[in-house]
């Protein structure tokens, strides 16, 4: 699953402007200054910004108290929860109609159903063995879960055991209405 094209344009309509206000505070990337869309942006230098928004997620709210006048309430509701972001290594253990199913290496075995933006996880992780281990970040986009634009695929063949284990891990959380559609 992925975004509609409407809330993909909504999605980078509020963050490339977090981002280029990061970047811009932080001075971290000097010829990305003044970004104002996410086509050719090169994704070492937006994982980067980023990292360093993930790292103090306080400068949201520095950013939200200089725009938030601008911008619709729902608008200002979807950037603070961000904050809600979530961390770490997955595995992408299959493919939904409803969105991915990526299980958390490093929170207790959490169950997350996660949309793509533009793209599907599939499409993706196309080329690369299921199911991949990926380092991201997941946040709350409107009712679904999204990623935040940088994902790294480690790009090794999981184990029969350990493959085994992330599917029992998924099965027990569907089972038991555990499965995370939002944060």
């Amino acid at each position: 699953m992925v975004l509609s094209d409407e809330q993909a344009r909504l999605f980078y309509k509020l963050w490339i402007p977090l981002l280029d206000y990061v970047n811009q505070k932080y001075q971290l990337v000097k010829e990305l200054y003044g970004m104002s869309s996410p086509k050719g942006l090169p994704p070492e230098s937006v994982a980067k910004i980023t990292k360093k928004l993930w790292e103090d997620i306080s400068v949201i709210d520095e950013y939200l108290n200089l725009q938030s006048e601008k911008m619709a309430t729902e608008q200002v509701s979807i950037i603070e929860g961000w904050k809600k972001v979530v961390h770490g290594r997955f595995i992408v253990e299959r493919h939904l109609k409803s969105g991915s199913v990526l299980v958390s290496c490093d929170r207790n075995d959490e169950v997350y159903i996660v949309s793509g933006i533009y793209s599907s996880w599939r499409e993706m992780l196309d080329g690369y063995p299921m199911p991949q281990i990926v380092q991201a970040s997941l946040i709350p986009f409107e009712n679904v879960i999204i990623h935040d634009g940088i994902i790294q695929p480690y790009g090794i063949c999981l184990g029969k055991n350990m493959a085994d284990e992330a599917r029992q891990i998924y099965l027990k959380a569907k089972e038991n209405g555990c499965l995370h559609k939002v944060i």
